[in-house]
């Protein structure tokens, strides 16, 4: 059913305009998108819905070693710009970016889909290291 996501070759011709990635599928679906296009489509559409400049993001799909027979899928989003908001509602996104991706493909079951999160080098990160004697306070959330 995934095998679509099996082959893929890097490029350096790919676009790289924020919302895409370095990775090429040599696959075609039904729709005429590749599988990472529709995953960039998702990530873009989730994006503009919430006002989140363009550029700040992209989708990188991981290789899995070729010679698992895994259904796993594994994408990336990549914070390329620095942005406490953005971190502070990643998880939302992401969930919103799976409900987008189930959206768009309601007959593909997305649950073998496994999504990370990866900060871009030159994102401007404000600290590299966590100082010493950082305190850790957890919301209260209710009853334990």
């Amino acid at each position: 059913m995934f095998d679509f996501f099996k082959k893929a070759t890097l490029s350096s011709a790919d676009s790289h305009d924020g919302v895409g990635s370095s990775t090429h599928f040599h696959s075609t679906r039904r729709e005429g998108l590749q599988p990472l296009e529709l995953a960039n489509l998702v990530l873009s559409d989730t994006v503009n819905r919430n006002g989140i400049p363009k550029g700040w993001l992209q989708v990188e799909r991981l290789d899995i070693d070729p010679q698992l027979e895994t259904k796993e899928i594994h994408l990336q989003l990549v914070m390329r710009r620095w942005s406490d908001q953005l971190l502070r509602y990643s998880a939302a996104l992401q969930q919103q970016f799976i409900a987008g991706l189930d959206h768009f493909e309601p007959n593909v079951d997305h649950s073998h889909f496994v999504v990370s999160w990866r900060f871009a080098q030159d994102c401007a990160m404000p600290s590299a290291l966590i100082p010493e004697g950082v305190a850790w306070y957890v919301a209260a959330t209710g009853p334990a």
